[in-house]
């Protein structure tokens, strides 16, 4: 209270804009979102699935995802950078370039805790979205890696599944893209498809594909993480740079960033 009053007082006397105390006191300002319409897409989960004591494919089903808002942009350097200097955030291992540039090199758990402290300070509910919600806000940037053959051998579909990886994800990209690139997508959402893959909460999953084509998941494993981009990679949780590899299934991410969904 004691310091209230004094910096209200230097306001005063110094005729400082009251526009500067309001800002000092709001070191979150609330995201600009998208809103994205409830839908019905064509889901596969991803992870570890036999059939037979084989490897399979788990097929596409329909999944109904409810209505959500979701963050236009990637959260930026500066938006980061608040959270760390409130003591809510562990620093990043690598700061972008420009502020204004999206936060990169953060773990699923840095990202969670963004979401905690986001949702304190701007009084709303804040988390990372999960993989079916990441994939509808994606639409058409969404692209689904996964290869069925028909004879079955595993080796053969691990190595069309990753050429199709391949295909997708492109050539590496060095240096960390702006989060305005490549543009916007049919949804509004900025920095899809770019060379910055998003955090979701979704977990890589287990299970057995039935001759039926119905699937009986296992307990999901959450300590490894999906990450959307131009191809989904499986990332272990603490994890800040899949790029040096070993860390994410099949092809891993250039960049590893987040945006969150309002709402609980």
């Amino acid at each position: 209270m004691k310091t209230e009053l004094i910096v209200a007082g230097l306001v005063a006397i110094l005729g400082i804009p009251g526009l500067w105390l309001s800002t000092v006191r709001d070191p979150a300002p609330l995201a600009e979102t998208v809103f994205i319409a409830a839908d019905t897409i064509a889901y596969r989960p991803i992870g570890n699935f036999h059939q037979n004591g084989k490897s399979a494919v788990p097929p596409e089903q329909q999944r109904d995802v409810a209505a959500f808002e979701i963050m236009k942009h990637q959260v930026s350097g500066a938006e980061y950078a608040a959270c760390v200097t409130a003591g809510a955030c562990k620093k990043a291992s690598r700061t972008p370039a420009e502020d204004s540039q999206a936060q990169t090199h953060v773990s699923w758990h840095d990202a969670t805790a963004y979401a905690q402290w986001y949702s304190k300070v701007t009084k709303a509910s804040w988390r990372l979205p999960d993989e079916a919600e990441w994939q509808l806000a994606a639409a058409e940037v969404f692209g689904d890696e996964a290869v069925e053959t028909e004879n079955g051998d595993p080796a053969q579909r691990w190595l069309q599944q990753y050429a199709r990886g391949v295909t997708l994800r492109g050539l590496p990209g060095p240096t960390q893209a702006p989060r305005s690139d490549p543009g916007t997508n049919s949804n509004g959402l900025t920095g899809l498809g770019g060379n910055i893959w998003e955090w979701t909460s979704g977990c890589m999953q287990s299970g057995e594909v039935k001759e039926t084509g119905d699937l009986i998941l296992g307990d999901p494993y959450c300590s490894a993480r999906i990450a959307g981009g131009r191809h989904r990679a499986v990332v272990i949780d603490f994890i800040r740079d899949a790029s040096v590899g070993g860390c994410a299934a099949g092809l891993p991410p250039d960049y590893l960033g987040f945006r969150l969904v309002k709402g609980s």
